[in-house]
């Protein structure tokens, strides 16, 4: 059975949307800091699974995203393009679906492939803090 790519990553999408539609008001946007690391499950990267940064606390700071790549490298975006994440401690979150059928317009996907856990921010142990300069994280390892 497939399921549609949106519903494991929607709440994420959701977040980031409510808080970046407040950045219009005029006031300085807060600094982001260049974010990159690597993800293995099982000890294989897990191309194209899309990690997400939640804050741990009610701060400010707003979550931030990025997509593996084939060799598991991922780099941040919070606002535009790569441009990392905000100063503060992140619960880590990772969702790995496949397209069924890449070659063409469809649009199912597999089940989750990663552990429930890893896609809750309160289950999950996964928490990195991105401190006011360039951040090479630690590889993070699923299983």
């Amino acid at each position: 059975m497939s399921k549609r790519y949106l519903t494991p990553i929607l709440p994420v999408l959701t977040c980031l949307l409510a808080l970046n539609s407040g950045c219009s008001s005029g006031s300085k946007e807060p600094r982001t800091y260049p974010v990159k690391g690597t993800v293995l499950f099982q000890g294989e990267p897990p191309t194209g699974a899309k990690v997400a940064f939640i804050p741990v606390d009610d701060t400010e700071a707003a979550p931030a995203w990025g997509v593996v790549d084939d060799d598991g490298r991922f780099q941040l975006t919070t606002r535009k393009h790569l441009d990392g994440a905000q100063k503060g401690e992140y619960y880590v979150t990772v969702s790995w679906v496949k397209a069924i059928n890449p070659n063409s317009n469809d649009t199912d996907y597999t089940d989750e492939l990663l552990p429930k856990k890893y896609q809750d921010p309160k289950a999950s142990d996964l928490i990195v803090v991105v401190d006011a300069k360039s951040n090479q994280l630690e590889p993070i390892e699923l299983n």
